[in-house]
């Protein structure tokens, strides 16, 4: 075999020596064109930085609670009560009896002197068609006495004339006057037989009507209290035997707010005062109302004062017995010396989505001159999705609802 020649690798060594190579016209296109795009991602995070990205929010007003905006109503305190009817009764009856006919329901709407109920008054009724029999009977007997008193009158009469002319006896004349003056009695005897006939049909009539009880005043029944065939009398059995009232109704056209406030703020409130109602059954509504009397005198178990709050406007979703929340509202001066002098800041309502937490506290954050302004707030609840905030908002300020990510105090913002 013949042995292979050696090769030569002496070419693949590395000068470290040697100057580098000069790059060529492509790359050093290409080492430029990256630099300019260095720079200029540098420069557009610089640019960034300083001007950081306009966010789009939306926005909502801050409403000023208890009055028109700019009113500045300002938040006193709050108390909790419910909804009274100042007119209600539990209705009953006037005498014993069983009750034959219920004619309302629950709910039921009334006017003034309907019919609820009737009892059983067969007994009644006979004895008022036996009153008005003998009435007829009685009217007929004096109409009977004053024709015949009539006709002893013309004879009397004509005695008179004929014993003046001597043409009959004095005998003739004294028996005619006698004829008249019975008839005339039997007229008055008639007369006031027919008038206590009268009487008794009156009388009768009353204990007739006394079977049907009557609505006292127009307003709505709220329950019943008794069942056709249970016996009802105006005072009811210790042993329940008998019910005391049929049905208790109310009149909603009466109905007012009362709320139990703490003896130590009562000072801060008084008749005339504005404020505002919140119903736990309607949680989003607000029924302004004022005050219209402060009870003048305190309960000593719960250390708190019944005031009575009127509705400047009545609702019909307003009913008796609903719980209810009243905030006492009035202008900053009212407001200012009712906390001694020292400044009070006005109430207003915003959305619930308008408040964040920031690091553990809550806050909302403003637009003011195309930023975001952060500030802290003490929310309450008012309704499922508003809150009330007694300091830190003035009302008509913007705040932004449902912010979105990357919002911080100062952004640029765009309100929608």
């Amino acid at each position: 075999m013949t042995a292979e020649t050696p090769r030569d690798l002496s070419g693949l060594t590395i000068d470290r020596d040697a100057p580098p190579p000069e790059p060529g016209p492509g790359r050093r296109l290409t080492l430029i064109a990256l630099g300019v795009l260095v720079l200029g991602a540098l420069s557009f995070l610089a640019w960034r930085a300083t001007h950081p990205a306009t966010l789009t929010v939306a926005v909502a007003r801050a409403e000023s609670l208890g009055g028109t905006p700019g009113a500045n109503a300002t938040e006193i305190l709050t108390a909790n009560g419910y909804v009274v009817a100042q007119q209600r009764a539990s209705v009953s009856t006037e005498v014993s009896g069983r009750l034959s006919q219920l004619l309302v329901e629950e709910g039921s709407r009334v006017t003034k002197g309907q019919v609820l109920g009737i009892l059983q008054n067969l007994d009644q009724k006979a004895s008022l068609e036996s009153a008005r029999a003998a009435q007829t009977a009685a009217e007929a007997r004096e109409a009977e006495a004053r024709v015949d008193a009539r006709q002893t009158a013309l004879t009397r009469g004509r005695s008179e004339e004929l014993h003046a002319r001597g043409l009959v006896s004095q005998a003739e004349l004294d028996q005619a006057v006698a004829a008249d003056d019975a008839a005339q009695a039997r007229v008055k005897s008639a007369a006031a037989d027919a008038a206590s006939a009268r009487a008794r049909v009156s009388s009768a009539q009353v204990e007739y009507d006394r079977t049907f009880v009557r609505a006292p005043f127009a307003g709505a029944v709220l329950r019943k209290e008794a069942e056709v065939g249970e016996i009802v009398s105006p005072l009811p059995s210790s042993g329940g035997l008998t019910r005391g009232a049929i049905v208790t109704m109310a009149n909603l056209a009466s109905v007012e707010a009362e709320a139990d406030v703490n003896e130590a703020y009562v000072s801060r409130v008084h008749e005339g005062m504005r404020a505002e109602v919140t119903l736990d059954a309607l949680p989003d509504e607000r029924f302004p109302a004022h005050v219209r009397q402060i009870v003048p005198t305190a309960d000593r178990q719960k250390a708190t004062v019944l005031v009575k709050v009127s509705f400047d406007k009545l609702d019909s979703r307003v009913l008796p017995e609903m719980g209810l929340k009243v905030t006492f509202l009035a202008d900053a001066a009212s407001a200012a010396a009712a906390s001694g002098g020292a400044p009070v800041a006005a109430a207003v309502a915003i959305p619930k989505a308008a408040v964040r937490d920031a690091e553990g506290r809550a806050v909302v954050y403003v637009v003011e001159d195309g930023r975001a302004r952060m500030r802290g707030v003490s929310p309450r609840p008012l309704g499922q999705d508003r809150v009330i905030v007694s300091g830190g908002l003035a009302p008509g300020e913007m705040v932004i609802v449902q912010a979105p990510a990357g919002l911080s105090d100062k952004s640029r913002v765009r309100v929608k």
